[in-house]
Parts: structure tokens; sequence; C-alpha cells
């Protein structure tokens, strides 16, 4: 069991080694992808990154301020599953109301694989599922990013 003081600190060592890997990946122009704090232009949708003690997982999370607003995303992020999950190339899944934590509630559209981010040995393998998996999420997301722009 870790402390609370080396569980964020360990949880730092990940974030930020994951964030080095995706500094060297080749981006638009010769710039490096920035994916840790990225905007995706739509309010209340964001694509995501989400890793603890079962799980690692790469998202499109949205997260709108109103139920409204977040119903009509999911919404038209359905009418697009077919397309996009085409341009991803596997199936997600697909959750109307993810469970963030006790008090948020979300709508998730991911894929994850069992993961540990407290045994360091697991990292290489998760960090490659994450960066693989979200590449193939923003190229999906791009294909259908103009559809849900408009309302």
């Amino acid at each position: 069991m870790y402390s609370k003081e080396e569980s964020q600190n360990l949880r730092h060592e990940f974030w930020h080694k994951l964030e080095s890997k995706t500094k060297r990946l080749p981006g638009q122009n010769g710039r490096p992808i920035k994916w840790i704090g990225a905007k995706t232009g739509i309010k209340g949708l964001d694509l995501r990154f989400d890793v603890d003690r079962e799980r690692a997982m790469v998202a499109i999370e949205i997260n709108a301020a109103t139920p409204e607003r977040q119903k009509m995303l999911y919404e038209k992020m359905v009418a697009c599953k077919k397309i996009f999950e085409d341009k991803f190339g596997a199936p997600l899944v697909w959750d109307p109301a993810y469970q963030k934590s006790e008090s948020e509630v979300v709508a998730r559209v991911y894929i994850e694989t069992p993961g540990n981010l407290y045994d360091r040995e697991q990292w290489k393998e998760m960090i490659v599922f994450l960066i693989d998996n979200m590449r193939k999420m923003e190229e999906a997301f791009k294909l259908v990013q103009d559809y849900l722009t408009l309302f």
C-alpha cells in the first residue's frame, strides 16, 4: 500500500512519462502531438486518458454544462457510430451514463484494457495502448467533428 504522497508521486511520474512519449510523436507540420489537456474545439466534448488500478482507457467524454446538451451531443455521436467505429477499426463501448465519480455522470465512448497504474512493469504496455488508441480515436473524431458542431 502506498502513502498518499507516494501514490501522488507515482501518478505524476506515469503521466509525465506518457506526455514525454506523446511529445516525440510526429504531429501536423512537424509539431509534436499534445493530447494531455488538449481540447477538441467542441465545448463539453473532450478526448481523455483514464488510468487507475484496474484499467487504462481512451475515451471521448461528453461532459456538457447541461443535461440537454450532453444528451444531444451523445445522440449525435451515436448517429455517427458506424462511421466512427469503422474509422477507429474496432468496436467501442458507448455509455450515455458513465459514473465518473460519486457526483459526476458523463457520457463516454471508449476502449479499455486491464492495467494497473501502480505497477511500473505494466507502464510500457499501457502507454502503447493509450497512444495507439488515442491516435485512432482522434482520427475517428476528426471524421465526424463537423457534424457534431452543427446545431
